[in-house]
């Protein structure tokens, strides 16, 4: 499945009686689905919305029938979850049955075949890409690529937290399509999920131990880094990024930036764009076209009402009340 770079929010949606439609509308979202014949054509009915967001995208489908379908190997990682319906999951030789409530993963670069019935299920799509590279940067792993173990989550509590992150996801986007589609906040939402995914599902991810590892850089590295996040923090980067332009590896400059700020690149980045927000907000004409979520979303800010609870923090006011300042 092939998507554009993390610059805009895009949504489609179907709603239809014919099966042929269906099948065009999930293969235009889907490039590597291959449906098969149905088992019952009676009352066929099929409702989809998929939001594409950046190089992710998040779907939910609604089948009235049985039907078997067929993912080919590809680089997308995908996680279906359905709210209603049963459905039989077959990865390899593991067969598994996946109830309401409960995630399943079908994992890049595998066949998969899917039966469902009657089923209502929400699904997100994951470049393998951003998955490695997140794993990449959170654990001792060396440019090796990500493989699923298992299609289940680890423990329920990593179930429903994966949940959590899809259900807060959908409801940044819905709440307002407009903010969402802003680069930085496009970019902060993939890696949310990209992480989550890594916590939620077994890999290979778990036999590097997530430790920092000894610092032995020295200030300057730090000052480096500081500069870059400085001067690119209206366009999201990556922790990769950031390191690459400072001369050391992630987890190295993860580990100097804890001696030397104590703090993290991702957490000083966050803390340099709400600095930009509050000199947007100070700038601001109250009574012009300017407001609090366009600009906390131009900074990376998909959820103005955290926006504000870490303004407010920070600043010992509102964002309102500066912007009427």
């Amino acid at each position: 499945m092939s998507s554009p770079a993390p610059t805009m929010t895009r949504t489609g949606e179907v709603a239809t009686t014919d099966p042929g439609v269906a099948h065009d509308w999930l293969q235009a979202v889907y490039s590597d689905y291959q449906p098969e014949e149905t088992n019952s054509r009676r009352d066929f009915r099929f409702r989809g919305r998929h939001t594409q967001l950046g190089r992710s995208g998040v779907s939910r489908l609604q089948y009235s029938m049985s039907a078997d379908n067929n993912v080919e190997p590809s680089d997308v990682l995908l996680v279906l979850q359905p709210s209603e319906g049963v459905m039989r999951v077959s990865v390899g030789r593991d067969e598994v049955v996946v109830s309401p409530g409960t995630s399943v993963l079908f994992p890049p670069h595998q066949a998969v075949s899917a039966l469902w019935g009657d089923t209502d299920v929400g699904c997100v799509c994951l470049q393998t890409t951003d998955v490695e590279r997140v794993a990449l940067e959170t654990t001792d792993i060396e440019d090796t690529p990500v493989r699923f173990t298992g299609v289940r989550p680890m423990s329920p509590e990593r179930g429903r937290q994966w949940s959590d992150v899809v259900r807060y996801l959908v409801g940044a986007v819905l709440r307002d399509p407009d903010v969402t589609a802003t680069p930085l906040v496009v970019g902060q939402l993939t890696q949310l999920l990209a992480a989550a995914a890594l916590d939620t599902f077994p890999s290979t991810t778990l036999a590097a131990h997530r430790r920092i590892p000894p610092d032995h850089a020295a200030p300057a590295v730090v000052r480096r880094a500081i500069d870059f996040i400085e001067a690119n923090a209206d366009r999201e980067t990556t922790l990769s990024e950031i390191a690459s332009a400072s001369g050391i590896g992630p987890r190295g400059l993860q580990a100097a930036f804890q001696r030397h700020q104590d703090t993290t690149p991702t957490a000083y980045a966050r803390r340099v764009r709400m600095e930009r927000a509050h000199r947007d907000l100070q700038a601001a004409d109250a009574a012009g076209r300017e407001t609090v979520p366009a600009i906390a979303a131009r900074w990376g800010f998909a959820d103005t009402g955290r926006f504000a609870t870490a303004y407010q923090q920070t600043y010992d006011r509102t964002p309102g009340e500066t912007l009427r300042s």
